[in-house]
C-alpha cells in the first residue's frame, strides 16, 4: 500500500492519562503510522507535554480564543488547526470533529479528503448540559444565540468532511434528520482506544501496591480526576460489604483521590503505568460512573482479560453481550452481589475475560486505522 499524508487534529497534547481528551486522536495516529502513513498530530500547543512517539510527527500551534468560555470556543481550535494543515496533506482526520471548518482550499478535486469521527451530536450535548428553563428573557436570548450558533458550526463541520466515522449505529440517520447528511458518507468505527503499557505479571503488580500474591483483588479506575462523578464512592460501598467474605480482599483506585480505609489501595496518578499495574494485579475490575459516557478503562481491562463489571452509566458504541456483567440499577446490593459472585468463582470469570478480550480487539487502534484507510478510497460512483 502507498504511504499516505495524513494530518490528524487532536483536542489536546499527548497525555500519558487514558481519559486524555486527546487520548483517541493520538491512539489512531500512531496507528496510521505504523502502517507506513506519514503522519502529523495537529494540536494546541501547551506546556510540559510529553514527546511524541510511534514515529509521528508534532505539530503544536497556538490558539488564540475568540469566545473563550463560550459553547463555540471548539470552533476557534478546528479553525487554527486548519491554518497548519500541511499542503502536502492527502487526508485530514478530525477527532472529534466537534464545531466548526478546517477552512481549506479545496476545488475541482483537489485538496485534503476530510475525515471526521462523529461520538454525538454537538446540539443534543448542549441541549443536555443548558436546559431550557424560566430563566429571564436575556437568559433565554442568550441561550437561543448559542444554541443557533452551535447548531450552525456544527452542520458546517460535518458538511465539510468528506466522509464520517459514527461511533453508534444510529448516528447516521441522526444526521441525515438533523443535517441532511447524505448517509453514504458515513462509515461506523468504534473508537481507537490506544494501547498501555505491557503488563506486569500479576504478582509483581501485586508486590508494586504491596498486595499480597494470595487474595482477591478489586481495582476500580475513575474516569475522572472528581471522584463524585466517577463513582469511586459505590465501589467502595460495593467492596465494603463483601469484604468480609473474602478475608485479605483488597480493592485498588486509580486516577483519584478517595478517604483512607482498610484494605483500600489508592493510586491517584493518571497515567497509563499506574493503570496497567492495576489491571495486572487485578481479578475483577468495576466501572460505575455518574456522569454517563464511554469508558476507555472498560476496554483496556478487558484488552487485559479480566473480568469486568459496569454500571448503567457505562456506554458502549456497540452491544458488548457477554464480554461484561452490566448492573442494571444503581443499587448498591445489586453491585455487591455481583462482586461478590465473580469473587467466589474463578470459573465464572474465565468466560467473561475470554469474551472481553475478543470485544475490546475492535477498539485496537491498528484496527481503526485500517478502516480509516479503507475509506480513503473514493466512493464508487
Amino acid at each position: 500500500m502507498a504511504s499516505r499524508t495524513i494530518d490528524v487534529v487532536a483536542p489536546g497534547p499527548l497525555s500519558g492519562d487514558p481519559y486524555a481528551p486527546g487520548a483517541t486522536a493520538w491512539g489512531l495516529a500512531a496507528g496510521l503510522a505504523r502502517q507506513g502513513d506519514d503522519v502529523a498530530v495537529l494540536y494546541p500547543a501547551a506546556g510540559g507535554a510529553p514527546p511524541p512517539t510511534d514515529g509521528l510527527t508534532s505539530v503544536p500551534f497556538e490558539l488564540p480564543l475568540r469566545h473563550p468560555g463560550a459553547p463555540a470556543e471548539g470552533a476557534d481550535l478546528v479553525a487554527s488547526a486548519g491554518r497548519h494543515v500541511r499542503k502536502t496533506a492527502d487526508s485530514v482526520v478530525r477527532d472529534p470533529i466537534g464545531l466548526g471548518r478546517l477552512g481549506l482550499h479545496r476545488s475541482s478535486g483537489r485538496g485534503p479528503m476530510v475525515v471526521g469521527f462523529v461520538r454525538g451530536l454537538e446540539l443534543a450535548a448542549y441541549d443536555h448540559d443548558r436546559p431550557g428553563g424560566t430563566a429571564g428573557f436575556r437568559d433565554r436570548l442568550d441561550r437561543w444565540r448559542d444554541r443557533r450558533s452551535v447548531r450552525r458550526l456544527e452542520e458546517a463541520a460535518l458538511r465539510e468532511a468528506d466522509r464520517l466515522f459514527c461511533d453508534a449505529p444510529d448516528l447516521p440517520r441522526v444526521l441525515s434528520e438533523q443535517y441532511g447528511i447524505p448517509t453514504s458518507r458515513c462509515r461506523t468505527a468504534v473508537p481507537p482506544v490506544p494501547r498501555l503499557p505491557e503488563l506486569l505479571p500479576p504478582d509483581e503488580a501485586r508486590g508494586s501496591f504491596r498486595i499480597p500474591t494470595d487474595v482477591p483483588v478489586v481495582a476500580a479506575p475513575a474516569p475522572f480526576e472528581q471522584p463524585e462523578p466517577s463513582g469511586t464512592d459505590r465501589a467502595r460501598e460495593a467492596f465494603r460489604r463483601v469484604r468480609s467474605f473474602f478475608p485479605g480482599a483488597r480493592l485498588i483506585v486509580t486516577g483519584t483521590l478517595a478517604p483512607a480505609e482498610p484494605h483500600v489501595t489508592v493510586a491517584p496518578e493518571r497515567d497509563g503505568a499506574t493503570l496497567a499495574r492495576a489491571l495486572a494485579a487485578a481479578d475483577v475490575v468495576v466501572f460505575d460512573r455518574r456522569v454517563p459516557g464511554f469508558d476507555p478503562g472498560a476496554i483496556l481491562a478487558m484488552r487485559a482479560g479480566r473480568a469486568v463489571i459496569a454500571g448503567p452509566g457505562v456506554r458502549f458504541p456497540t452491544e458488548p453481550g457477554e464480554a461484561v456483567r452490566p448492573l442494571v440499577t444503581d443499587d448498591p446490593g445489586e453491585f455487591a452481589s455481583v462482586l461478590a459472585e465473580l469473587l467466589a468463582d474463578p470459573s465464572a470469570r474465565r468466560p467473561l475475560a475470554a469474551a472481553a478480550t475478543a470485544y475490546a480487539s475492535a477498539f485496537d487502534p491498528d484496527r481503526v486505522a485500517m478502516d480509516v484507510a479503507a475509506a480513503l478510497a473514493p466512493i464508487p460512483a
